[in-house]
């Protein structure tokens, strides 16, 4: 069940390219810069109005768990879909992290701080977000710091940005244009790391509830443990490529059969009810 972890970016990119077009679907791609490309993998009908959509990689490095758990499904098989479904495998949404094994993109934003609404600024920060002793003398400040975000400290952690990033700016344009007819949404985005809070402010299930007002939506953060926040912490300031492919996705074949089945758990359970 481990071989569906791929060993860098671009060999999980092409498995998934080629798993998609084998499963009959069509392949849509957001290009980057330097031949980066977020990949979107659709099935069902064009303007669907019961969705289920999987996203890997809004984190990055964190993204080799959750294109993973997309090549497992693609090899087990889809579900039939109703006349009125789809399904949409967003395969890496942060493919420069991915690429260079780091959490944030090539602007240093974190991803799943960068969503704002309309009427949020790009500006503040939690009390020690610019205090790295401050942070390091509890792990209090540290959950503070990961759950709200900061926007004043593009070289601190938890950057979101200043303004949409191009990826994200994309990715949104692309799903409320494909969604735009749908009344039930079902969503699972992937991540590994700490076990700390889903941060709201900035994040991709807070864009969700907001594109969609007038759909039923269930969204899902589905989050694999990996260590200590102190361990994380240390990590991302150290900015250790080894290091971070380690914390982020460890070569643990239990860790790793156990991210696949549970995986494949929260994707029938997605299926069922948005399908269902």
């Amino acid at each position: 069940m481990t071989d569906f972890f791929s060993p860098d970016y671009f060999a999980a990119r092409d498995r998934f390219r080629s798993a998609v077009l084998a499963s009959n679907g069509q392949i849509e791609s957001i290009l980057l810069a330097d031949d980066l490309t977020i990949d979107i993998g659709w099935f069902g009908v064009s303007a669907p109005k019961r969705v289920l959509v999987h996203s890997s990689g809004l984190h990055g490095v964190e993204g080799f768990a959750g294109s993973a758990i997309q090549l497992h499904w693609l090899d087990r098989g889809l579900p039939a879909l109703p006349h009125d479904g789809a399904i949409a495998i967003a395969h890496c949404l942060n493919p420069f992290g991915m690429a260079q094994l780091r959490r944030t993109n090539e602007n240093r934003v974190d991803l799943n701080r960068n969503f704002l609404a309309a009427d949020e600024e790009y500006s503040g920060a939690p009390q020690y977000a610019g205090g790295i002793a401050a942070l390091l003398r509890g792990l209090g400040g540290l959950r503070r710091t990961i759950t709200q975000g900061q926007y004043e400290y593009p070289d601190g952690l938890f950057y979101g940005g200043k303004h949409r990033e191009q990826g994200a700016r994309r990715y949104q344009i692309y799903l409320s244009d494909r969604l735009a007819n749908a009344d039930r949404i079902a969503a699972i985005d992937v991540h590994t790391g700490t076990k700390h809070p889903t941060p709201g402010k900035g994040s991709l299930a807070g864009l969700f509830g907001r594109m969609f007002p007038a759909a039923k939506v269930v969204f899902e953060e589905q989050k694999f443990y990996v260590c200590s926040d102190l361990k994380a912490f240390m990590t991302l300031r150290n900015e250790s490529k080894a290091d971070m492919k380690e914390i982020y996705c460890p070569r643990s074949a239990k860790w790793r059969e156990e991210v696949l089945l549970s995986g494949e758990e929260a994707i029938e359970q997605a299926v069922k009810w948005a399908f269902g």
